[in-house]
């Protein structure tokens, strides 16, 4: 298991340096479909596995919101494990008003989802 400083390096600095397929095949391998399709506000997953297969490019914004659900799933996975990201991201979490971060992530602008969902994710690998 990684520390808090470790697992967050590695992931901030997978989330800059991976294609948006390499992030939608780690998401889909590793969060399921259903809980990838969610973070991103999606009803299915069948746009996300259309990116993991590099068909198409996601907006500008859905890519900022791939590469936020990505970085705070590979933190938590980096720190526990890919159970626990799952757990972490669709359970309520009294940090972000009883929300589920997924939610956060696919419905809040953008600005205040990263700081908030990141910071919540800090607060389980310090505990």
């Amino acid at each position: 298991m990684a520390t808090l400083t470790e697992a967050e390096a590695t992931a901030y600095r997978a989330s800059v340096r991976e294609s948006p397929a390499q992030m939608a095949r780690w998401c889909l391998d590793n969060l399921g479909q259903r809980v990838s399709a969610v973070g991103l506000g999606l009803a299915d997953a069948s746009l996300l596995r259309r990116y993991a297969r590099g068909e198409g490019s996601p907006s500008a914004e859905r890519e900022a919101r791939l590469r936020l659900l990505y970085r705070v799933a590979r933190m938590v996975a980096g720190a526990y494990d890919a159970q626990t990201a799952r757990a972490f991201l669709r359970g309520s979490n009294p940090l972000l008003g009883d929300q589920a971060p997924l939610a956060v992530i696919a419905e809040a602008p953008l600005e205040e989802a990263g700081a908030e969902v990141i910071a919540a994710a800090r607060v389980l690998l310090e505990g």
